[in-house]
């Protein structure tokens, strides 16, 4: 375990243009392809430009070997930039951050496991739990209850650095990962560069789910105010494909300048194109500006390719009625007024998004996650009370203890007498039946896990939670073959929720079954769009396709998944029927 203090030294800035980095584009990705050709196995098969030119704006993917996959569980990053060697640039360093996430993650060695008593026994320097309450904006339980309810869970513990104060301590992993999951990791040509990406994205989710949840209203900002170079160009290239462009001043109270960035060309949506939605956070506002604007063009497909792009800090659009808090916006600002913490050296714009983000009660903590045999710095931001959409809006650290316990812990009698003891803190938790009903169906017991989920539903959940509960109850139905009943409960789902791809997965199944196939299609066809690296939803789409006769939708579905994941076998076997039996 690593338990060197994170230490941040002067680092200027080389390249400025539209991005403020270390080094150039260029520099960047030399020294990416010397490092990884001397690392002990390939973990990229190429890096190619997938943007078909139409805005202009150029997008790369750097593509995984297997090898890589199998530690990563993607195939593919995208890289944004304004020009082509920037994007290059940016899909090979995503590639680095996720590689050394991923290795440090799955290696025991970063770790110690045990919950909070056992680690203090031990004579670490631990981080208080009020922490972790803070982390989920808790007030109704204390420090000790928390304790209490996490005892006996063999929490993942590794070495942090408190930012501020270069103060080294262990943090549950486990707890903070359960809530961030990979928002956070960043990787840079230097550690502060590697800092302020990390951080920098943590506070863009913060703001993001603040302003999706209460669907707050924030000032559009007068595009005719930007003065940087690189940014009119962006904007000029989106005026001249007449695509409607909204971008809005999202920093609410952190100090630190977020731009969110909504786009739609109305001339091809929804047939060929999606609304995007997305932001982008710096230290300087217009780089901000620059940022939301190429990363829309990366989610895009040049709107016109009927591309899909998964959703992440801010939900996708179906219609621009979902989006009238911001786009038909009172309120009005400039460039010139948003908050700008820039400055030449990185080290600085650290120690100024550190000083804002203590104003508003934020401390930063940075795990370094940097694969030694790749030597490309990394990081892990954890900010206790940041916000992220669908992780962390619930105020309960008795659920997290609760999903901590069935995910760390294999012994399903154990599972359930510790609920039951979580039970006498927590009477009437609705989440604690729902996890009884997982470790009934993970003991092959549905009918069980059935009875543990209605009970969950008969105690009042939050709705945010139904789905959840919803799409067990689902699947639990469809394993009974009870096909009518799990399409019930599954559509009650869609409604509280219809960016769920699994729900979507599970009804496809179920009317499949039911002999049902074009609906099954509009459900899978629901699945990709909302998960376009899901090769099982292509899959059954060829299924469907072809039970239809719809040949060129079975044989494009099937390609699709294959190329996707080449491991599906009754994929290709079915694809290779088709090719056999001619036109």
């Amino acid at each position: 375990m690593r338990t060197d203090s994170i230490i941040f030294n002067d680092c200027f800035k080389t390249f400025t243009r539209d991005q403020d980095k270390a080094l150039s584009p260029e520099q960047t990705v030399a020294q990416f392809f010397q490092k990884i050709k001397q690392f002990e196995i390939d973990i990229v098969s190429e890096v190619k430009r997938i943007d078909n030119g139409r805005l202009d704006i150029p997008v790369y993917f750097s593509v995984c070997t297997d090898e890589a996959r199998a530690l990563t569980g993607t195939r593919k990053q995208m890289g944004k930039g304004a020009s082509p060697m920037q994007a290059k640039a940016s899909a090979c360093m995503e590639l680095a951050e996720r590689f050394s996430f991923f290795s440090f993650v799955n290696d025991e060695t970063n770790f110690i496991r045990g919950d909070y008593r056992q680690v203090r026994d031990l004579g670490y320097q631990v981080l208080d739990p009020s922490w972790l309450l803070k982390s989920v904006r808790d007030e109704h339980l204390n420090a000790e209850e928390l304790l209490e309810l996490l005892s006996g869970i063999p929490l993942r513990w590794t070495m942090a650095t408190r930012v501020a104060d270069g103060e080294t301590l262990l943090i549950p992993f486990s707890w903070f990962y359960a809530i961030n999951e990979f928002n956070g990791p960043s990787a840079g040509n230097t550690i502060e560069e590697a800092a302020l990406q990390g951080l920098c994205e943590v506070v863009e989710r913060h703001v993001c789910s603040l302003i999706n949840q209460h669907r707050l209203v924030t000032p559009l900002i007068d595009l005719e105010s930007v003065t940087d170079p690189v940014a009119k160009e962006l904007l000029d290239k989106f005026k001249r494909c007449n695509i409607d462009l909204y971008c809005a001043d999202f920093s609410l109270d952190t100090g630190i300048s977020t731009v969110g960035a909504l786009a739609i060309d109305r001339s091809s949506f929804p047939e060929r194109s999606e609304i995007v939605y997305t932001a982008g956070t710096t230290p300087h506002p217009e780089k901000a500006l620059i940022r939301a604007i190429t990363e829309v063009a990366q989610l895009a497909g040049d709107f016109n390719t009927g591309a899909n792009y998964v959703a992440s800090g801010l939900p996708k659009p179906l219609s621009m009625d979902e989006v009238r808090y911001l786009t038909e916006s009172p309120q009005r600002t400039t460039v010139g007024r948003m908050a700008d913490l820039s400055d030449d050296n990185m080290r600085v714009e650290i120690e100024r998004c550190l000083d804002v983000l203590k104003e508003i009660g934020l401390e930063v903590f940075m795990i370094d996650v940097s694969q030694p045999r790749l030597d490309i710095p990394a990081l892990y931001t954890i900010i206790p009370g940041a916000q992220f959409r669908e992780r962390s809006v619930r105020r309960d650290a008795g659920l997290f203890a609760a999903k901590l316990l069935n995910e760390l812990v294999d012994d399903a009698e154990l599972v359930t007498a510790k609920l039951d003891r979580m039970e006498a803190l927590l009477p009437e938790a609705y989440y604690l039946w729902f996890y009884r009903g997982v470790a009934a169906y993970n003991q092959k017991e549905p009918e069980r896990a059935l009875a543990c989920f209605q009970q969950a539903l008969t105690l009042q959940p939050e709705q945010e939670d139904l789905p959840y509960i919803l799409s067990y109850q689902g699947q639990a139905l469809k394993d009974l073959q009870r096909y009518d009943d799990a399409i019930k409960a599954l559509q009650r789902g869609c409604r509280e929720d219809d960016e769920r791809p699994d729900i979507h997965n599970l009804l496809g199944f179920c009317y499949f079954k039911k002999q049902d196939f074009q609906t099954a299609i509009s459900h899978f066809e629901r699945a990709v769009q909302l998960n376009p690296a899901s090769a099982m939803d292509y899959a059954n789409l060829g299924v469907n396709h072809r039970r239809l006769g719809h040949r060129d939708e079975a044989l494009q579905a099937f390609t699709v998944a294959l190329t996707l994941d080449s491991g599906i076998e009754f994929a290709r076997s079915q694809l290779e029927e088709m090719l056999g039996e001619g036109p």
